[in-house]
């Protein structure tokens, strides 16, 4: 199975899925990770939703280590990210960069992270791999 035969790439490391009733399976999760070990960026993205601009974004992101997000913020929405399999801290910054707060996301345990839009926020793997839901 390849993502493109269920969704569009629409940018590097990017595919939106051709309709919301794709079904992310074992089988479609093993892609994802597959396709993030190819990537530079260590990186791999299925959007369920069809457009960037939809009001309701589903996402499945796949890392693999090393990887660490940039700190960032979402001005316009809050974020909720559910892990599914491997371990990576979440962490919340200040405006300044100083950490507020450090939470160790597990695929095991399936305990999700929410922030509310503006939050300054960064990921790091730390485990070889590592898959999350973000809802926004």
């Amino acid at each position: 199975m390849k993502l493109s035969q269920s969704a569009t790439e629409t940018g590097q490391q990017v595919f939106h899925s051709n309709s919301w009733n794709l079904t992310v399976d074992e089988e479609l999760i093993i892609v994802l990770i597959s396709e993030a070990r190819k990537n530079k960026g260590n990186k791999e993205r299925l959007c369920l939703h069809q457009k960037p601009d939809e009001v309701m974004q589903v996402t499945y992101l796949a890392f693999i280590a090393p990887y660490e997000d940039k700190v960032h913020c979402h001005p316009h929405r809050p974020e909720e990210l559910i892990p599914i399999l491997g371990e990576a801290e979440a962490r919340v910054f200040d405006q300044f960069g100083n950490v507020l707060s450090s939470q160790l996301m597990r695929g095991k345990s399936r305990e999700a992270s929410s922030s509310d839009s503006g939050t300054w926020h960064s990921l790091k793997n730390q485990s070889s791999e590592f898959v999350m839901i973000e809802i926004g």
